[in-house]
């Protein structure tokens, strides 16, 4: 049996133990959380900034109609949505292009463009209503976005466009599968090793 001295010391450490648990469970813990706000004020920065160089690009451009008189620019947001709608088309077509352009009927144009060849599928109605349709659509998308290039880059201007076909003209070149039908520079038209 303990004797009552030492169960004293042993229900006293006991007590101690209990209160510094007890103190230590009634602490308060403040929280600062810095790197969320901060976070926040980046992403806010961040946004200003990004409207900033839209402003600086929209503003950069000028448009003129066929008589040379100064027009107001389309705002930014407008020539992005068009060229958001072009570039959604343009994937909602792909498939039908790749197998017109598997078939023979379409080939890259040396000016960026899609272009209609001759091909025995094109004999059928159907399919050459298919061709002039899908050549209408993915040329008009080109456009906007040949278009939406020049109008927002600060460094290009109209006459520039035409360089900027070029450049485009290559890539498609390039992305384009074997057997596909290219333009070369120099116009001269070849399927693709």
């Amino acid at each position: 049996m303990v004797s009552r001295p030492k169960q004293f010391r042993m229900g006293a450490w006991a007590l101690i133990g209990l209160c510094c648990l007890v103190a230590a469970a009634c602490v308060k813990a403040r929280i600062n959380v810095v790197d969320e706000r901060t976070a926040l004020e980046n992403q806010i920065l961040g946004s200003y900034q990004e409207l900033d160089r839209d402003l600086q690009m929209v503003a950069s451009v000028r448009s003129v109609d066929a008589e040379g008189q100064s027009q107001p620019a389309p705002s930014f947001h407008q020539i992005r949505q068009l060229a958001i709608e072009a570039r959604q088309t343009q994937q909602f077509n792909l498939d039908d292009i790749d197998e017109l352009k598997l078939a023979g009927c379409l080939g890259e144009g040396a000016d960026g463009l899609l272009h209609g060849r001759p091909c025995d599928a094109g004999q059928d109605a159907s399919v050459a209503e298919r061709i002039a349709r899908q050549l209408q659509s993915e040329n008009a998308c080109r456009e906007t976005l040949l278009e939406f290039v020049v109008t927002t880059s600060p460094d290009l201007t109209r006459d520039d466009l035409k360089q900027v076909r070029t450049a485009y003209a290559r890539m498609n070149r390039e992305a384009s599968s074997s057997s596909h039908w290219i333009q070369a520079e120099n116009g001269t038209w070849s399927q693709k090793p």
